[in-house]
């Protein structure tokens, strides 16, 4: 399971990410192949309970109007396989360009001896260069390119869901790309007010991107909604959003809102 927990509020963008130093790039490497064994999942910096936390404490100039900025937390719960200790779930989140993704890999690849959750990570970590790149050609990233991106660059055998999305702080929207059966839930004063309909063929049969037979991002539904301050997204897996009733959530929301934790709290 995986989750990206993420609160709305007024701020203002910190300093840019030193990108290649963060992933250990080097100056002609831009996209990851898992199949070539460069990354090393040993490092803890590149799975499981990665947080980023983001300040509020920044103060606004008067002469600027405040825009919204996504403060981010996250948690991921693989199941206990020690074949598998990494899982079958990925995700990322970028600060600078205030974007967040999850994605599920496609268990059903294990009968063919095929570890889904590579894809689902090298699908990520792609995810995460394309948003750096979209925001070179001075746009506004756009999710579903990103996935486009992502995928075209992603080669490890099997596939996984994918969702993608972003904080566009000049109209106080996010926009989404989804694909499969992850998703979001978007949460105002304790209730829950949108979540994303999933993509399925047939119970167990989510839409999914791969390499081998399987969708690809036209088939992505892009989503676009009004945010205000102080919303919550819950951003997750079908680990999360299948086995967690809304009604829970929005207790577990209510609680964290009394108890004012921050969005890494949340998410744990």
């Amino acid at each position: 399971m995986a989750a990206c927990i993420s609160s709305l509020g007024h701020d203002q963008y910190s300093s840019q990410i030193k990108f290649d130093k963060l992933f250990n790039l080097s100056r002609y490497k831009r996209y990851f192949n898992f199949t070539s064994h460069e990354i090393n999942y040993d490092n803890p910096e590149n799975h499981s309970n990665k947080k980023l936390k983001f300040s509020h404490d920044d103060e606004f100039s008067s002469n600027k109007l405040p825009c919204l900025k996504m403060v981010v937390g996250s948690l991921y719960l693989p199941k206990d396989n020690p074949n598998k200790p990494l899982g079958g779930d990925a995700h990322f989140m970028h600060e600078l360009y205030q974007t967040i993704g999850v994605a599920d890999g496609v268990g059903g690849w294990a009968l063919k001896g095929i570890d889904a959750g590579i894809y689902a990570r090298e699908l990520m970590k792609n995810s995460f260069i394309a948003t750096q790149d979209e925001t070179m050609k001075g746009d506004h990233v756009n999710p579903k390119r990103v996935l486009e991106e992502a995928y075209k660059n992603t080669n490890s055998k099997g596939s996984s869901t994918a969702c993608i999305i972003t904080l566009n702080s000049v109209k106080n929207t996010i926009v989404a790309a989804n694909v499969g059966d992850s998703g979001f839930l978007l949460i105002r004063k304790g209730k829950i007010t949108y979540k994303s309909p999933i993509q399925q063929r047939g119970f167990g049969c989510p839409y999914q991107l791969g390499n081998c037979n399987s969708d690809n991002p036209s088939v992505a539904q892009e989503m676009e909604l009004n945010v205000e301050r102080d919303d919550i997204l819950m951003v997750g897996t079908d680990g999360m959003l299948d086995n967690i009733f809304e009604s829970e959530i929005e207790e577990i929301v209510e609680r964290a809102i009394d108890q004012k934790l921050k969005a890494e709290e949340l998410a744990s």
